[in-house]
């Protein structure tokens, strides 16, 4: 079986749930400029990028090893965890592999997107070259006969994808940081239904909203999970009493909102009637990512324009 080529950073069983009789959801972006244009797709037909996950080689084909062994099970376990979320099963009841599950599928939906791997990408190999000065003297001590006389020519004759491998371990961890999900598993969950309020809810390529960190007591986090359903965690029961408490036309004014203003490329829906309102909010209070502020506090050049570390 060959290594496969597409990798959907927005899981097709997740982006399904905004389906239509047809098989197919509403999808926005801004191909050309700033207008919003709206276009029926299969989920499995967008959201993705060929070899996202993949390692590149000097000589052969991209190795898929991530998105075959890793991605690939990430998706499906947490398809199995939604299942049980929407059932309401108590927290007494979950199956800790399923509830681990769902919490790693959470966190890895902040950190596996194109514009966060190219992040990483570009401040591993800032980080290579700064460390590589500091070699010098270590190497001439252990040089072996023959080999180049500077750290530098050494490691040109390496594999040039070294970094970007390496890059792609750390996002790998990153993404099962045992840390964080037991900090996700630790906190209340709940499935709110927005079925009657007139207005379906929306996603994007940046569906997850949390609070800058997960320690604070007040920390949340929100996630569509259909047009009538919204996944919400808190640290607190007081937290999560004022979420559940909302109006819920007006909560789903204020999650769209939040979901369309945060989008990079992508916003989803099930149908074309939420046009305006995307061209009216896209991308337009776009916050900083996860890697870009890691490489910002190592004064790492940011790479994407629209972020506002930029």
């Amino acid at each position: 079986m060959s290594d496969p080529v597409d990798h959907h950073y927005l899981a097709v069983f997740y982006l399904n749930r905004w389906a239509g009789g047809d098989d197919k959801v509403c999808r926005f972006n801004r191909p050309h400029g700033d207008r919003v244009v709206s276009k029926r797709v299969s989920p499995k037909g967008t959201a993705y990028e060929e070899h996202l996950y993949s390692m590149r080689t000097p000589d052969g084909p991209p190795i898929a090893d991530m998105e075959r062994d890793f991605m690939s099970r990430l998706d499906s376990e947490a398809a199995e965890a939604l299942g049980l979320l929407e059932q309401g099963l108590p927290e007494s009841k979950w199956e800790q592999r399923l509830r681990s599950a769902w919490s790693r599928f959470v966190w890895a939906q902040s950190i596996r997107t194109p514009s966060e791997i190219a992040q990483l990408k570009s401040s591993v190999k800032e980080a290579w070259s700064e460390a590589t000065p500091g070699l010098q003297a270590a190497y001439e001590a252990e040089r072996p006969e023959g080999a180049p006389e500077s750290v530098d020519d050494w490691l040109a004759t390496l594999d040039p994808h070294t970094e970007d491998r390496f890059a792609l371990t750390i996002a790998r961890r990153s993404m099962d940081h045992s840390g964080i999900g037991q900090i996700i598993n630790n906190m209340r969950w709940m499935v709110l239904d927005f079925e009657g309020c007139g207005i379906p809810l929306l996603t994007s390529d940046r569906p997850v909203w949390m609070t800058m960190t997960l320690s604070e007591p007040n920390a949340f986090i929100l996630m569509p999970i259909g047009p009538t359903r919204l996944f919400v965690a808190s640290r607190e029961t007081e937290t999560m009493l004022r979420i559940a408490a909302q109006n819920r036309r007006q909560q789903a004014k204020s999650v769209n909102k939040t979901t369309v203003q945060h989008a990079v490329k992508f916003v989803f829906g099930v149908d074309h009637n939420m046009k305006s309102f995307v061209q009216k909010h896209f991308a337009a209070r776009r916050h900083s990512t996860h890697m870009e502020r890691f490489a910002a506090m190592r004064g790492h050049e940011i790479v994407a324009e629209e972020s506002p570390l930029g």
